[in-house]
């Protein structure tokens, strides 16, 4: 596990915390790979329950786009791909994944919210997916799948941040409390889910939800490789920084 990620586990229940307060938990490669970790080692320890939330004032900034000078094209597609293959493990996993998310939550970690089967927002929690922004095909096939085209479209569309009571609205939430009565909610789930065997759990994610891992990350890579991804991310970030300027 990396510094990025705190990992424990007590009986089923596998809880992870992302730690990088330094940079709003952005996600870049130490963060991404000790997420990876902890699903690996979840799986190993028998786990039950995959339990996700952030310290710090924000669940998630999104994807790191600091140090893009340093970066090329090809770093920065194999830093997409490994967020798909986690967005993918973490959707398709026999784990019940839960997951509690406080103030701001964008980009990839929007997505990897979605991906959770139990998803819990404080009244302050606030969402938003720009990665159409930058031409960047990312969790949007998920989105159609779990809320339906028209919500998919509502909410991609969005300028601004929708927040916990439209994303309740939605579906994209299940829930929405004050952090207090988290472990509550948790507990709660945890009693309702433990009575069903882990087979019966796989059996009944393959059934009820779609596999389109092949074309979701067949799109995302045909989306990065369209012209320059590291290009299109700077210009995405001076025009963000250009906007800020103005408020």
């Amino acid at each position: 596990m990396t510094e990025s990620v705190i990992f424990t586990q007590k009986e089923d229940i596998a809880s992870v915390v992302l730690n990088q307060n330094s940079n709003l938990n952005a996600f870049g490669t130490d963060l991404v790979e000790g997420l990876h970790a902890t699903l690996d080692q979840a799986e190993q320890q028998q786990a039950k329950f995959w339990v996700l939330k952030a310290n710090g004032k924000g669940f998630s900034g999104g994807l790191d786009l600091s140090g893009l000078e340093n970066e090329t094209d090809g770093d920065l597609l194999l830093r997409l791909v490994r967020i798909e293959q986690l967005l993918q493990r973490v959707r398709h996993s026999s784990l019940h994944s839960c997951v509690m998310v406080h103030g701001a939550c964008y980009g990839a970690a929007a997505d990897l919210v979605l991906c959770c089967r139990f998803r819990i927002g404080s009244p302050d929690a606030r969402f938003l997916m720009p990665g159409l922004r930058f031409g960047i095909v990312l969790g949007t096939r998920r989105l159609r799948d779990t809320l339906g085209e028209t919500t998919a479209y509502r909410l991609l569309n969005r300028q601004t941040p929708f927040k916990a009571n439209e994303a309740l609205e939605t579906g994209f939430l299940n829930a929405v409390a004050d952090q207090s009565g988290w472990d509550q909610l948790i507990q709660e789930q945890v009693h309702r889910l433990s009575i069903f065997a882990q087979s019966s759990i796989a059996d009944r994610v393959s059934s009820l939800t779609p596999d389109t891992r092949d074309a979701d990350m067949t799109a995302l890579v045909t989306s990065v490789l369209n012209g320059s991804i590291k290009l299109r991310m700077q210009q995405y970030v001076a025009e963000v920084s250009a906007s800020k300027k103005k408020r």
